[in-house]
């Protein structure tokens, strides 16, 4: 589980290969997507609240292709289906849950 602001990781290639420059760089973009999304939704979401973003839906919602969404909601905890995130104190957060 991260704790907002979330942050995705990049693909650093910087080989010859034009091919993989490329992948990495609409990697990046999507990834660049993904973070703002989230961040930008939980912004003015309550404190001291989980909340749950699925990859599929959130490719949905940016129409941006799913592996690429999938991989960049994967760098940020290393769910299978999507993130976990926690606003404010993880304490009252998990505490809210029982």
């Amino acid at each position: 589980m991260k704790a907002y602001p979330i942050s995705t990781t990049r693909d650093y290639y910087r080989g010859k290969d034009a091919r993989k420059r490329e992948k990495a760089s609409e990697f990046n973009r999507v990834a660049t997507k993904v973070e703002s999304y989230i961040n930008n939704d939980l912004r003015d979401k309550p404190t001291d609240e989980i909340y749950q973003y699925l990859s599929y839906a959130i490719a949905r919602e940016l129409r941006e292709d799913s592996d690429l969404v999938h991989r960049a909601v994967s760098s940020i905890d290393g769910g299978h289906n999507g993130a976990t995130i926690f606003k404010g104190d993880y304490e009252k957060a998990i505490s809210k849950l029982r």
